[in-house]
């Protein structure tokens, strides 16, 4: 499991989700859906978070 920050690292938008890509409706950055940049203008990864499973719960945990 994976858990990005759905915020594009360009200029701040909240991307959407396009079947397995992320793609910020501002300005055209394409993620995958582990935040790698798939097509600029960003050039930085969307921000990853620590995924904890214990059975059945998932935990995201969002350092402050």
């Amino acid at each position: 499991f994976v858990a990005v920050s759905p915020i594009c690292t360009h200029r701040g938008c909240t991307v959407d989700v396009h079947g397995e890509r992320l793609v910020c409706p501002c300005h055209g950055s394409k993620y995958d859906r582990s935040g790698a940049v798939l097509k600029g203008p960003a050039q930085r990864a969307l921000t990853r978070y620590t995924v904890e499973r214990s059975g059945s719960v998932l935990t995201i945990l969002i350092q402050g």
